[in-house]
């Protein structure tokens, strides 16, 4: 076979290798309705954004945000995605998905770059699919910050390997424009990978040189102006925003001390214990192999040496904070780049083992490929979820939709009554005008039509009147109409 058609198969294998294995990224990625938490305050403010044009201040209900407190980049793109697929889950979740992608394309570059191994590339992908940290809820399947963030930091941090290995100016440039990207999608979460930078720079002997690189300094000047331009604008359209900033997204939130918002007590090894347990388990048992290569190539591999010391002093930093499991989401996809390239560094000059790797590596990716898959085939929703978002199934339904007006209301339980739903109602008042105003059981009155969606609404409102079913979605969600007074 000539060297051009050997190439041209190896390109078309690579393509489908990469779309087989991004399966579980896409498939019926809008099947699900929006989630809570972060998704749904999300949709919301890019809806707003959408009807508004204000491309400045995101805004909940109308008014600037005062707890969605991040950057608009993601609203952005989920602006442009409306106006592609329309105002609905895909619109929401598509710039996450492509961020995803090209995640997944990212490390099969880097792996690539420190290996010249195509199958070791594929390995990294597939650790990265497979890890439910990284398709699990909030990443790279929902309209959240994560999936975008990830591959900011991952750019970066590929422009900060380039660099080491080049030494071209180009890439100060590059990378310093990539992180302030990152600061306007989920503010300063991907700062947290400089210290292991830092240190990676240092060991490479590339610190010093830097530090009298006129360039870097114009770079980093170039970082702050362009994420200072958008703070002090939406200061500037938002009086308090910064006042804001730094006691939900700084270091008062980071400490557990803020103002308006409180978290549990961190855990230093909630993060271990998560990456054992589940987010990462698959693949945990790698991890001391890969150490194991580390210390006996002797920190030669720039690719390994970077990934190792930003996925483990990102992890460091976030064990000390306040604890969310999807957190820790960007450092695996570094993870599987370590692992990836420890493992190839281990058995290069095995001639054997290279040459068994492929099925090996098959055979290792098979059953948690298969779960990742499942995952995303699921069409059901789990019982316990039934109620939280059985309004938003309700209002997704056009067959139900059109039989409600604005004299429908929706009433919701006292504690667990979340409002996931509110990026449909706020969609149906767009396009169609009917707008659903909440109640509360203090403001009932007789002959109210209500939609329900927990039990415990249902059971009072039937201790208190005489209720009629006229319509029911789920065992759970129901629209009723309050006839009268309950008999005593």
């Amino acid at each position: 076979m000539k060297l051009k058609s050997r190439r041209s198969v190896q390109a078309v294998l690579i393509v489908v290798g990469f779309v087989i294995l991004s399966v579980p990224l896409w498939l019926k990625i809008d099947h699900l309705p929006i989630r809570l938490w972060d998704e749904a305050r999300n949709a919301v403010n890019a809806l707003e954004m959408f009807e508004s044009g204000d491309l400045t201040t995101r805004t909940f209900n109308n008014q600037p945000e005062t707890y969605n407190l991040k950057p608009p980049m993601l609203t952005w793109l989920q602006v442009l995605s409306f106006r592609v697929f329309g105002v609905n889950e895909l619109g929401v979740r598509f710039p996450s998905l492509v961020a995803s992608l090209v995640s997944l394309f990212l490390v099969f570059v880097w792996v690539f770059l420190s290996t010249k191994s195509k199958w070791f590339g594929f390995l990294a992908i597939g650790v990265t699919v497979t890890s439910s940290a990284f398709y699990g809820e909030h990443v790279s399947r929902f309209g959240d910050h994560d999936a975008l963030l990830i591959a900011f930091s991952l750019l970066f941090l590929i422009a900060v390997y380039k660099y080491s290995i080049t030494k071209q100016t180009k890439f100060l440039y590059i990378g310093s424009t990539l992180l302030a990207a990152g600061v306007l999608t989920k503010s300063v979460t991907i700062l947290m990978f400089l210290p292991g930078v830092f240190l990676f720079l240092l060991l490479t002997k590339n610190g010093l040189p830097t530090l009298k690189n006129k360039h870097f300094y114009l770079s980093v000047l170039l970082f702050f102006v362009g994420v200072g331009s958008y703070y002090l604008l939406r200061e500037f359209n938002q009086p308090g925003y910064l006042s804001f900033v730094w006691n939900d997204e700084l270091f008062p939130r980071y400490l557990n001390k803020s103002k308006n918002l409180t978290f549990q007590e961190p855990d230093t090894l909630y993060y271990i214990n998560l990456l054992v347990g589940g987010s990462f388990s698959y693949w945990f048992w790698l991890i001391p192999i890969a150490v194991v290569s580390l210390v006996l190539n002797k920190l030669q591999n720039n690719g390994f040496l970077l990934a190792c010391l930003s996925a483990f002093s990102f992890l460091a930093i976030i064990s000390k904070g306040t604890s969310n499991f999807w957190y820790m989401a960007p450092i695996v996809p570094l993870l599987a780049v370590f692992v990836s390239i420890g493992l190839f560094t281990l058995i290069k000059n095995n001639k054997k083992l290279l040459w068994i790797s492929p099925l090996l590596i098959l055979g290792c990716l098979f059953y948690p490929y298969k779960v990742a898959y499942s995952y995303a085939l699921r069409s059901t929703e789990p019982h316990y979820n039934l109620e939280p978002y059985g309004i938003s199934y309700y209002l997704k339904n056009e067959l139900y939709v059109n039989n409600l007006s604005s004299k429908n209301y929706i009433l919701l339980d006292s504690v667990y009554g979340f409002e996931p739903h509110l990026f449909y109602s706020k969609n149906i008042e767009r396009t169609k005008g009917v707008v659903f105003e909440r109640k509360h059981f203090g403001n009932i009155k007789l002959g109210d039509t209500l939609l329900i969606t927990h039990n415990s609404t249902y059971n009072w409102l039937q201790k208190q009147y005489s209720v009629k079913t006229l319509d029911s979605i789920n065992s759970y969600t129901k629209r009723v109409w309050i006839q009268k007074k309950a008999k005593k």
